[in-house]
C-alpha cells in the first residue's frame, strides 16, 4: 500500500551478499492503492469504509458523490458478492497495476501472483472501468488536493517507525540473501487493514509490498503511529517473503500437511474470521509472528512489550506462539548446524507433529462465559426495565476489555456503560438501555484474556425484550 502517482516506493537494493543496503526505506502513499480502496469504499466494502480520519472520509464522500453509481462501482458490487473480493484481494489488484501514460494496466508477471479470488473475474473489464472512473472523476485532482496530508503521514512514519528499523536483521536471522525489492505503502484510507503483497514482474525483481493501514489521527487530522504497534506490523509483512516459500517445497508441504490440518480443524472458525482460510496460511502466519518476537528480543525491546506481543498473538488464536518463539530461539543459538531457516524447517515440522494434544489442552484452558446475570442469554421475553447486566467467566481475567456490536448494528447494541470488573476479575458489569420488543446482541471478543494470556472464546450474547 504505497501512495504516489509515479513513485510507488524506494527500492531496497542489495549492497552485497551480506544483506540489505543502508539506503532507507521510504514510505509512500500510492495513487493506485487510494484509487482501488476508494472504489471499493463506494461499493460498500465494509473493510474499506472505516472513518478513522473523519475529514478524509467526508472529502471522499463529497468529491465522489456524482460518481457513486459509476460502472466500476456496480461491477465491484456484483463481483464482490460472487467471488468474495475483499481485504487482501483488493490490495492485491492495486499492487498488480502499473500506471504509465495516464493509463492503468495489469503488470505482466513471470508467475501469476494476483490473488486467486480474481480468477473468475473479468480482470480486463475491471481495469478498463477503473481507467474510466479515474478519468471521469479526475481522481488525480483529488489525490493532489491531499498531497500535504499524505506527506505528513509519510514523514511521521519515517520518523517514528523507520528511524531505528534494522533491515540487516532479515539476512542475519534467515540466513538468506534477499533478492527482492521492498516497498512500504501507507494505506491512508484503508483503516486497520495491513497486507503483504508480492508481485513478480517479467522484467525485474520480485516486489514485496508492505501495505500498512493508517487508522490513528489527532484532532487536526494528522496521522499518528505508535512504534509498539506499527513496527511489529512492518517486521511481520517483510518476514513473509523469507518464510512462505519454504512451505511451498513439495517435501516440506507433504510432511507438514497431516499434523497442521488437524490443528487448523480445531481453530478453523477463528482462523477464517481473520481471513486465514487454510492450514498453510496458519503455519506461515505463526512462523512470521514468532519471528517478529525474535526480532523484538534481538533488539532489546522492553520485556513488557515482548510479553504484550505474545499475548496479542495468543488472542489471535496462535495459542502455541510462545513455544514456537522458544523453538526459533534454539535455531538462533545453533546457527552452525542450521545456517538458514530453511535448514531448520524439519524441526518446525516436528514441532507441529507433536502440537495437536497441546492445542487441545490450550483450547480447553481458554476462559469462557459461564453465565449472565440476570439470566437473559438467548431469552425472548427479557424485561426491558433491566438496567444492569453481569457477565461471569470461568477464570480470572486481565484488564483487557473487548466488546463489539452484533451484525444488526448500534441500534441493537444494549450496553451503555462499562461498570468494571468484579468478583476477583471473574465477572464484569455493564449498564444497559433497552426498548420493548427489540432484538439485542453484543459480542465479547478474544482480547479478554486470562492471566496466562489465553484469550476468551469469542461469545455472542443475544436476547429479545418483551
Amino acid at each position: 500500500m504505497i501512495w504516489a502517482k509515479k513513485i510507488v516506493g524506494l527500492c531496497i537494493l542489495l549492497a552485497s551478499v551480506l544483506g540489505f543496503s543502508q539506503e532507507k526505506l521510504t514510505p509512500k502513499v500510492d495513487e493506485r492503492v487510494e484509487l482501488v480502496s476508494i472504489a471499493f469504499r463506494l461499493a460498500g466494502a465494509e473493510e474499506y469504509m472505516r472513518n478513522d480520519n473523519k475529514k478524509y472520509a467526508e472529502d471522499i464522500n463529497a468529491y465522489f458523490e456524482p460518481y457513486k453509481n459509476a460502472e466500476i462501482i456496480q461491477f465491484i458490487k456484483e463481483n464482490r458478492n460472487q467471488n468474495g473480493l475483499g481485504y487482501d484481494a483488493v490490495m492485491s489488484m492495486a499492487a498488480h497495476l502499473s500506471f504509465k501514460n495516464n493509463q492503468f494496466k495489469l503488470v505482466a508477471e513471470k508467475e501469476n501472483t494476483l490473488d486467486k479470488r480474481w480468477t473468475k473475474v473479468d480482470q480486463k473489464k475491471f481495469v478498463e472501468l477503473l481507467n474510466q472512473f479515474y478519468k471521469k472523476s479526475n481522481f488525480q485532482k483529488f489525490f493532489i488536493n491531499h498531497a500535504q496530508n499524505y506527506a505528513q503521514a509519510e514523514r511521521e512514519y519515517q520518523e517514528v517507525i523507520l528511524k531505528d528499523f534494522n533491515l540487516n536483521w532479515y539476512a542475519k536471522f534467515y540466513g538468506k540473501v534477499p533478492n527482492e525489492e521492498y516497498k512500504i505503502i501507507l494505506g491512508y484510507g484503508n483503516g486497520g487493514g495491513n497486507y503483504g503483497i508480492k508481485v513478480e514482474p517479467k522484467n525485474g525483481k520480485t516486489i514485496v509490498n508492505a501495505i500498512v493501514g493508517v487508522w490513528d489521527f489527532d484532532e487536526n487530522g494528522n496521522a499518528k503511529f505508535d512504534k509498539n504497534e506499527f513496527q511489529p506490523l512492518l517486521i511481520h509483512e517483510f518476514n513473509h517473503s523469507f518464510v512462505n516459500y519454504i512451505l511451498d517445497k513439495k517435501d516440506y508441504h507433504a510432511q507438514m500437511k497431516n499434523s497442521a490440518e488437524k490443528i487448523y480443524a480445531l481453530l478453523e472458525k477463528e482462523m477464517n474470521a481473520q481471513a486465514y482460510g487454510n492450514w498453510e496460511t496458519m503455519v506461515n502466519e505463526s512462523i512470521v509472528r514468532a519471528s517478529v518476537i525474535r526480532y523484538m528480543i534481538a533488539h532489546h525491546y522492553a520485556q513488557k512489550d515482548i510479553d504484550d506481543e505474545i499475548l496479542a498473538q495468543r488472542g489471535r488464536q496462535f495459542l502455541w506462539i510462545k513455544e514456537l518463539v522458544d523453538l526459533l530461539g534454539n535455531y538462533e543459538q545453533n546457527r552452525q548446524k542450521y545456517p538458514t531457516l530453511e535448514s531448520f524447517y524439519p524441526e518446525i515440522i516436528a514441532f507441529y507433529k507433536n502440537l495437536e494434544p497441546q492445542v487441545k489442552t490450550m483450547i480447553a484452558q481458554q476462559p469462557k462465559v459461564v453465565s449472565v446475570s440476570p439470566d437473559i442469554w438467548n431469552k425472548n421475553d427479557v424485561d426491558p426495565s433491566i438496567t444492569e447486566i453481569t457477565i461471569n467467566f470461568s477464570a480470572e481475567l486481565l484488564d483487557f476489555i473487548n466488546v463489539k456490536m452484533g451484525v444488526q448494528g448500534r441500534e441493537h447494541f444494549p450496553l451503555s456503560k462499562n461498570l468494571g470488573f468484579e468478583n476477583n476479575h471473574q465477572s464484569i458489569k455493564f449498564k444497559m438501555e433497552l426498548k420493548p420488543n427489540t432484538e439485542y446482541e453484543f459480542i465479547l471478543g478474544n482480547r479478554f484474556r486470562d492471566k496466562n494470556g489465553f484469550p476468551l472464546k469469542e461469545t455472542s450474547i443475544k436476547f429479545k425484550t418483551k
